[in-house]
């Protein structure tokens, strides 16, 4: 007897206490693996759960001219505002043949004719273009108002080459400068960009293409014909203006 315990009594009482643990920290055991289980299985999920790429919002570039901005999708719509050649948009939808589009904080609508995808990057596929194809023009003849192969003047040649490729510019050194494209720093130039300059007036008076290495290709009066000059000429130094990049 143990202090008034039967032996076997107090043998069996320790036996079940001792099977009662071992089950406790069997169940405990069990329990453990498996939330180990359910935290392998959270963090495997985790792992492999696959996190939906952001959709880039489309561009767009304006081709048509100075185009109507209009508050719906048809010409009922009042105006709000224009745009003109070479300016670049954040598309937002389509509807009925108009493009949805924004730039800055003005929102609107403009016909689908006027305007195409733009990818950038692609500008200089563009310009290397207008500036393989104004090569093929090389000593055609000057001639003022000239738009055509037959002659042209200095806008007439930037209007027929980019007319080419679907751009509308306007005839007029001045507007291109004014309302075509976006502003391009000399440091930045790219072969197809125009480049312009001033006339004794200091107002706009002459326009060119940006051909790459230092150079332009323009219709110049004083020599007669499609040419090709260096930038770094003390006339064109003088003269520059700025450069603007329609696409």
């Amino acid at each position: 007897m143990l202090s008034g315990i039967p032996v076997n009594a107090a043998s069996g009482s320790i036996a079940d206490l001792v099977t009662r643990a071992s089950n406790v920290t069997a169940a405990m055991q069990e329990e453990l693996s498996s939330a180990e289980d359910v935290e392998d299985a959270a963090v495997q999920d985790t792992a492999t759960e696959t996190v939906p790429a952001q959709e880039t919002a489309k561009q767009g570039i304006i081709t048509g001219g100075t185009i109507n901005v209009r508050k719906g999708p048809s010409t009922d719509y009042d105006r709000i505002t224009q745009v003109a050649t070479g300016k670049v948009v954040t598309i937002l939808g389509t509807e009925n043949g108009w493009y949805h589009i924004q730039f800055g904080n003005t929102t609107g609508y403009v016909l689908g004719d006027y305007l195409r995808e733009y990818v950038p990057g692609a500008a200089s596929a563009v310009g290397e273009q207008i500036v393989q194809m104004a090569m093929e023009y090389m000593g055609v003849r000057y001639r003022s108002g000239g738009s055509s192969p037959s002659g042209f003047d200095c806008s007439g040649f930037t209007l027929y080459l980019y007319g080419q490729l679907g751009y509308s510019l306007p005839h007029s050194a001045t507007s291109q400068y004014k309302n075509c494209g976006t502003f391009v720093a000399k440091a930045d130039l790219q072969p197809g960009d125009l480049v312009f300059f001033s006339d004794s007036s200091h107002a706009i008076g002459h326009v060119g293409i940006y051909i790459g290495g230092g150079e332009i290709i323009h219709a110049r009066s004083s020599t007669g014909c499609v040419t090709t000059n260096s930038l770094s000429m003390s006339y064109y130094v003088n003269r520059y203006v700025g450069a603007k990049r329609i696409a």
